[in-house]
């Protein structure tokens, strides 16, 4: 066997321990080096001071499932949005408040005279708290409301952009449809999200709010919810004309009246929201049921009065009866009308 001469071996030693500690020798390195390893994942953003105005607008295509008793309504839009510079993208960070997205398109940002420009069409459910207190005469006026959702108005800033419109074709079963005037407003929310670079202890956002305005234009919605309780105590007010000792044809007529009276408000909590103010239908169906067991009670009366063998007295009364009840009957119904009891 050959030998390799002493400093050949001690070359080769040497050689191969630097291949062996070559590793540990870059990680300590890497341990060692102050500043390579921040902790971040790749791409994180770090906010600027940077202040992005955009202009934003929408087009109301269409309006559906508007339900006081749900509490909200489908609407169908196109959304657009003007800026300049790159530190924002609000066609992709935008969100509805008061409401959740169900489609959108995809939106191409194209250059508008200078002005980075991209529009998307978008279906949504946006939830609003109907005061029906007037119903079934009430007005509202619901909003949508559009806010970024990662920039707060220290970054970014919405302006109502000229052509907010609806289509001409938007239309609301029971009322008629018109717009308001659209506002930006700077909507403070009580945290910070536990972003402790904004330095801050709430969070304030720019809103754009769209309002819409619906109104009824006639009293048909009134006379279509109420013309049963109307007719019940037209039955219980002509009940008085039978003579009160004809008990089937004088009480069953009442008793009738009641039932129908009943059936009308069981339609009337069907089309309301759980709510604890007694609302315009729910005040005209109870002046309903108050006159006809007014019209019970005299029925009665009446009765024990031919009972005592006074005929002529008992006739009086009934028509004394009928005719102030329709009176009272219809004053109490201009009064809630007129004037807000709730």
């Amino acid at each position: 066997m050959m030998r390799l001469p002493a400093h050949r071996w001690t070359a080769t030693a040497a050689f191969l321990l630097s291949l062996m500690l070559a590793p540990l020798a870059g990680l300590a390195q890497t341990q060692t080096t102050p500043g390579t390893d921040t902790g971040l994942i790749e791409g994180a953003v770090k906010l600027t001071e940077a202040l992005t105005e955009v202009q934003a607008g929408a087009y109301i295509l269409r309006l559906s499932n508007v339900s006081a008793r749900d509490g909200s309504f489908d609407v169908d839009m196109w959304l657009w949005f003007r800026w300049q510079g790159t530190e924002a993208r609000p066609h992709e960070s935008f969100e509805l408040a008061n409401g959740v997205i169900t489609a959108r398109t995809e939106a191409e940002v194209l250059d508008d005279l200078g002005f980075n420009y991209a529009t998307l069409r978008v279906q949504a459910t946006i939830f609003h708290e109907f005061d029906v207190r007037r119903f079934p005469l009430d007005d509202h006026v619901i909003t949508i409301d559009f806010e970024d959702s990662s920039l707060e108005d220290t970054n970014l800033i919405y302006v109502a952009d000229q052509g907010i419109a609806l289509d001409p074709d938007v239309t609301a079963a029971g009322w008629a449809v018109s717009l308001g005037q659209p506002s930006v407003v700077s909507h403070p929310y009580e945290t910070n999200y536990g972003f402790r670079s904004s330095g801050v202890e709430r969070a304030s956002y720019s809103r754009l709010t769209v309002p819409i305005i619906l109104e009824r234009t006639s009293y048909g919605q009134l006379f279509k919810q109420f013309w049963v309780s109307i007719l019940a105590v037209v039955l219980a007010l002509l009940a008085l004309l039978v003579k009160s000792d004809d008990l089937d044809a004088r009480f069953g007529m009442a008793v009738g009246a009641i039932f129908a009276a009943s059936a009308s408000a069981f339609v009337i909590s069907d089309s309301l929201p759980k709510t604890t103010v007694v609302t315009l239908a729910e005040q005209i169906n109870l002046i309903a049921v108050g006159i006809i067991f007014l019209t019970v009670f005299i029925s009665i009366w009446s009765l024990r009065l031919r009972y005592a063998e006074r005929p002529e007295a008992s006739e009086r009364l009934d028509r004394i009866t009928l005719v102030a009840a329709s009176l009272l009957y219809i004053g109490l119904n201009v009064l809630v009308l007129t004037v807000d009891l709730s």
